[in-house]
């Protein structure tokens, strides 16, 4: 059985991630409609230090900044 890489992300001005990287935990299409409401939603749902990043292509990511023990 195989994983699938854990997907990424950077943002240099984000507070919470502090210059680390991030898990991209769920995507939410920028074609939806309040997007950004959505994974702010669903980031607090999911707790644990989950945020919001935007991607340049309008898509909004629901992340958790990666630390040394949970970085592959």
């Amino acid at each position: 059985m195989t994983t699938a890489a854990v997907r990424t992300t950077r943002a240099a001005g984000c507070r919470q991630c502090a210059g680390r990287d991030a898990e991209i935990l769920e995507v939410i299409s920028g074609g939806r409609l309040n997007n950004d409401k959505i994974a702010a939603h669903l980031a607090r749902e999911l707790g644990a230090g989950a945020h919001t990043h935007a991607a340049r292509n309008t898509d909004m990511h629901v992340v958790r900044a990666l630390t040394p023990e949970n970085a592959s």
